[in-house]
């Protein structure tokens, strides 16, 4: 009967550790997904909005088709963009690499949006869909 307890209980204990360690890699509560599974989503949701948080020069060099721009390094042009933006719909949302996404996804979430974040951003989406 001990044997079965510690088990239990070190089972929980690594279940906690493994939850916690998810978390704390996605602070922004919203889905973060590799390339091939976010166009899939993106192509499935009939909700998605496609918004690239680049600047207009990176855009200007490539994007995913469809996608609108609204740069995040502008923070006031990027705060009243957002305000344009429809709640019902999920804003799937991707940077160069992913460190500017996961600032937009805040504030999106702060400002009660649904976010889907590309994994790698459009490096990633690049090299999976240009290569």
């Amino acid at each position: 009967m001990k044997n079965i307890l510690r088990t239990t209980f070190l089972v929980v204990i690594i279940s906690c550790f493994i939850a916690c360690g998810n978390a704390s890699d996605n602070k922004n509560n919203d889905i973060i997904l590799e390339p091939k599974e976010y166009m899939e989503t993106l192509n499935a949701d009939t909700s998605a909005f496609l918004l690239d948080v680049r600047r207009a020069s990176e855009y200007a060099e490539g994007h995913i088709p469809g996608a609108t721009l609204l740069d995040v390094t502008n923070e006031p042009e990027f705060l009243k963009g957002i305000e344009n933006l429809d709640k019902d719909k999920t804003i799937y949302i991707y940077c160069r690499s992913g460190r500017r996404s996961r600032i937009a996804a805040k504030h999106l979430i702060d400002n009660g949006f649904n976010v889907v974040d590309l994994k790698g951003g459009y490096n990633a989406w690049e090299a999976t869909y240009n290569n």
